[in-house]
């Protein structure tokens, strides 16, 4: 019996459908030569959204499955970018394959990708593509446009993005200026801070400093600083795998929502039994909670032992924090006594 978990989120004119599909003994349903099909129930949507979610089947192809291909199935007719990501051990995942923009016919299988047996069950013991459970989980994103009318195959890609990012590099029509800790002057524009940040746009809604100087002193260091601002005017965070831990402690302070799961996606890519610690406290001082969630499953999956003989774990301090992970590490050892 497989699990998935279906969740959409909008963003602007975007809707994210996000599938997780866990499918268990994936071994055993390749080894046998009677499965040709395997697909997700229909399921249908709850609250205000209507008709039916996405739908997704693999086929098994080769006199023994040595082919398996992915499809899915819209329910409606849509304009969507499609990612499909496999999820390995340790928390490490691999977009596999990334299809941009494109109209899809409703209630009409769509071919996906292509996976080979020989990567998933490979007998010399790396089960590259599986969990260490035996289970392959796959990750997909169906990114769905509210406009699916207009034909955009000769339409150029939008400059929304770089010209507001053009505006940023020369001050053009600039009417404040923010400074970082060290003194960096950066000519920027209220109404743009103001619709990006509810802390900026708070120095000019009232009688501040601010206001009547046009100057906002930022703690930030210039390094920081001119990120934070290239992501507010470009939606782009180019150092983000470089200082994932400083932008998020910026994303933070500014509420840039965004900015800060880009940073936690960003320190979960990077986490080790070593830095496990200090991503756990990180997380937990900037109310990360997505990170924290995925530390602590970190941890837990037998890492536990291995984290206690770090650096990091001899220099925890906190008293709640040792407690937060052993009881995250307890609590499903205490169900199962229960039952």
């Amino acid at each position: 019996m497989s699990n998935m978990n279906y969740t959409i989120r909008t963003e602007g004119q975007t809707k994210i459908n996000t599938l997780t599909w866990t499918v268990p003994n994936f071994v055993n349903l390749l080894e046998n030569k009677s499965t040709r099909e395997f697909r997700t129930d229909k399921l249908e949507t709850v609250g205000n959204v209507t008709g039916s979610r996405f739908q997704l089947k693999i086929q098994f192809l080769g006199r023994d499955n040595d082919i398996i291909e992915i499809y899915y199935l819209s329910p409606n007719p849509v304009f969507l970018k499609s990612i499909l990501t496999i999820c390995l051990k340790r928390f490490e995942e691999r977009s596999i394959v990334i299809k941009e923009y494109h109209t899809v016919q409703g209630n009409k299988w769509q071919y996906l990708a292509t996976l080979f047996k020989r990567d998933i069950a490979s007998y010399d013991g790396r089960d590259t593509f599986l969990l260490s459970d035996g289970s392959l989980r796959l990750k997909f994103q169906f990114m769905v446009s509210n406009d699916i009318k207009v034909d955009r195959a000769n339409v150029p890609e939008t400059q929304l993005s770089h010209d507001f990012e053009n505006l940023l590099s020369n001050g053009l029509f600039s009417d404040v200026t923010m400074k970082s800790a060290e003194g960096n002057e950066y000519k920027v524009h209220k109404a743009v801070l103001a619709s990006r940040s509810v802390v900026l746009k708070a120095h000019f809604e009232h009688n501040t400093i601010e206001c009547h100087t046009n100057i906002v002193e930022s703690p930030l260091e210039a390094e920081v600083l001119i990120e934070v601002l290239t992501f507010i005017y470009s939606d782009k965070a180019p150092r983000v795998d470089e200082i994932p831990e400083r932008l998020l402690a910026a994303a933070d302070f500014y509420q840039l929502s965004r900015l800060k799961s880009l940073c936690e996606e960003a320190l979960h890519k990077r986490l080790t039994v070593e830095s496990a610690i200090e991503t756990l406290q990180l997380a937990d001082l900037h109310s990360a909670k997505i990170l924290k969630q995925l530390t602590l499953e970190f941890i837990k999956d037998g890492q536990a032992k291995l984290i206690t003989k770090t650096v990091g774990w001899a220099k925890v301090k906190s008293v709640d924090l040792i407690k937060t992970i052993y009881e995250y590490i307890m609590t499903d050892d205490i169900e199962a006594d229960i039952k």
